[in-house]
């Protein structure tokens, strides 16, 4: 299985933003991600490790998470542009991948 490392761009509600704890840099929780294709438009659910990026604001809703998930496809799912949501028995965030991290 290929894993594959994005930086997005990610809105949460105020009351998700403080149920996640201090958004410190560096801090890291496991979480599933909802992509879409890109062509059938068809769902599908990852297991990802969302870390937050260096620059986060504690409290701010408008966060830059680096994400890595596993899967052969993620790709089709989760490319540079594509929108997505972050899943914790609910929805509690929207994002946009801005770019693929290549390590």
């Amino acid at each position: 299985m290929k894993r594959y490392t994005y930086q997005a761009l990610v809105s949460l509600p105020p009351q998700d933003v403080a149920g996640l704890g201090a958004l410190s840099p560096g801090s890291a929780w496991r979480m599933v991600i909802r992509g879409r294709h890109h062509e059938t438009g068809a769902s599908r659910f990852f297991s990802a490790l969302v870390t937050t990026s260096a620059d986060t604001v504690p409290g701010d809703s408008h966060i830059v998470l680096v994400i890595t998930v596993g899967g052969d496809d993620a790709d089709d799912y989760l490319g540079a542009g594509e929108d997505f949501a972050l899943w914790r028995g609910h929805d509690i965030g929207r994002g946009v991948v801005t770019r693929r991290i290549f390590a």
